[in-house]
C-alpha cells in the first residue's frame, strides 16, 4: 500500500511564505491605521493644524460698538474690583469698556492692547492696566494650553513682538512643549473627552437635562462664581513659589512685552495708566513684601517715571482691609461698588 501525502513540502513552504507576507502586510496596515486613527486626528482638531488659531474679532467689534473714552484691561483682579455700572453712573454711559479674561496676564494684555484697543475705530483717551506684583515682565506666565489659545485668538499671523518675547522667555522645555502642543493639543482633546463623558453620565441619571455640547457646569457656574464664594482665608501664593530671578527687573524688562506696550500706546497717542492691585492683606495690615519684590517695584517705578507713564499702587491703602477680600486676592462682590469708588477717588486726577 502506498501512503498518500496530503500536502507536499513545496505547497507547505509556499503557504508559510504567503502567511508571513500576509502577516507583514497586516502589521504595516495596522501601524498606518494607528497613526491615522490615534496620532493624526488630534493634530486636526485645531482649525489650522500647521498654524495658529484664527483671530477672534468679537472683542474688537464690541469695543467699536461702544467707542469708550476709558478702557480697562486685566483679569479677575480687575473684574472683582471695578463695577461697570458705577463707572457709567460717575463718568457717563458708554464711558468705559472692560477687557478681561480669566487668568489673563501680560501676554494676553499685550495682544488685547495691540489688536483690540489700538485697532479700534475710536481710540480711547486712557487705558488702565491692572496687574499684580512682577507679572508685567513675565510673558510666559499663564501662556500655555487654554491660556495660550486665548492669546492666539487675539493674535494675527505676524506677531513679531509676541514671538520675540516668548522665544527669549521660554525655557527649552517650555519651547518643546509649545511645539508639541501646536501639533497635538492633548489638553483640548482631554477637555472634550471629559465633557463627552460628563454628558453621557448625566444622560444616564437625568436624560435630556443638558443638551450635548453644552457644559453641565454652565448650569452651576453661578453657584460657584466669585459673587457667591464665601471668604476664604487663603492667599494666592502661586507667585511666591517662583524663581527669585523673576524679581530681577533689569534682567526681565528686555525680554518682556512691557516696552512694546508703552511704545505702541505712545505712537497711537493713548495714555497708559498702570494700576497695581493690593494682594490679600493680613488682619494686622497690608501684605508682606520681600526684599526682592521691593527692589523689583523700585525698578518698575523708575522705569515708568523715565517713560512718562502714570502708575498707581494700591498696596498699603488704609481702606483696603482684610474684611474686603473674598478668596485669595479677589474683592468681595458686595464691596465692589465701594472698591470702584475708591479707585475713582484715588485716581481722580487721571479723569480730569
Amino acid at each position: 500500500m502506498v501512503d498518500v501525502v496530503e500536502k507536499s513540502s513545496v505547497i507547505e513552504d509556499e503557504e508559510r511564505r504567503t502567511g508571513r507576507a500576509t502577516t507583514g502586510r497586516v502589521r504595516v496596515v495596522t501601524a498606518v491605521a494607528i497613526f491615522f486613527c490615534i496620532l493624526a486626528p488630534p493634530a486636526l482638531i485645531r482649525p489650522s493644524a500647521q498654524g495658529k488659531l484664527s483671530f477672534d474679532g468679537k472683542l474688537l467689534d464690541d469695543m467699536n460698538a461702544v467707542s469708550p473714552t476709558y478702557v480697562f484691561i486685566g483679569n479677575s483682579m480687575l473684574t472683582s474690583r471695578i463695577d461697570e455700572h458705577v463707572l457709567a453712573a460717575r463718568l457717563g454711559e458708554r464711558c468705559c469698556f472692560l477687557l478681561s479674561t480669566g487668568g489673563a496676564e501680560s501676554a494676553w494684555t499685550h495682544q488685547a492692547l495691540k489688536n483690540v484697543v489700538l485697532a479700534a475705530h475710536h481710540r480711547p483717551k486712557k487705558v488702565f492696566i491692572f496687574f499684580r506684583d512682577a507679572y508685567l515682565t513675565q510673558p510666559t506666565y499663564r501662556a500655555t494650553d487654554r491660556y495660550w489659545w486665548r492669546i492666539e485668538h487675539l493674535s494675527h499671523e505676524d506677531e513679531p513682538e509676541l514671538t520675540r518675547a516668548m522665544t527669549l522667555s521660554r525655557t527649552w522645555q517650555e519651547q518643546l512643549a509649545y511645539r508639541l502642543e501646536g501639533i497635538y493639543p492633548v489638553q483640548k482633546v482631554r477637555d472634550r473627552a471629559s465633557a463627552a463623558v460628563s454628558w453621557i453620565a448625566g444622560e444616564v441619571v437625568t436624560p435630556g437635562r443638558v443638551k450635548y455640547g453644552e457644559s453641565a457646569g454652565q448650569k452651576y457656574d453661578g453657584l460657584f462664581g466669585l459673587d457667591n464664594l464665601r471668604s476664604i482665608e487663603a492667599d494666592d501664593t502661586a507667585f511666591a513659589d517662583q524663581d527669585l530671578s523673576e524679581f530681577d527687573f533689569d534682567a526681565r524688562i528686555g525680554t518682556s512685552l512691557l516696552p512694546s506696550m508703552i511704545r505702541m500706546a505712545k505712537e497711537a497717542g493713548v495714555d497708559l495708566v498702570f494700576v497695581r492691585v493690593q494682594r490679600r492683606p493680613t488682619i494686622q495690615g497690608p501684605p508682606a513684601q520681600s526684599r526682592e519684590l521691593q527692589s523689583y517695584m523700585s525698578g518698575l517705578r523708575a522705569y515708568f517715571a523715565g517713560n512718562g507713564i502714570q502708575f498707581y499702587d494700591f498696596t498699603g491703602d488704609p481702606e483696603l482691609t482684610l474684611d474686603h477680600y473674598l478668596d485669595g486676592d479677589h474683592i468681595r462682590p458686595e464691596w465692589k461698588p465701594e472698591s470702584t469708588g475708591l479707585f475713582l477717588r484715588r485716581l481722580q486726577k487721571t479723569f480730569e
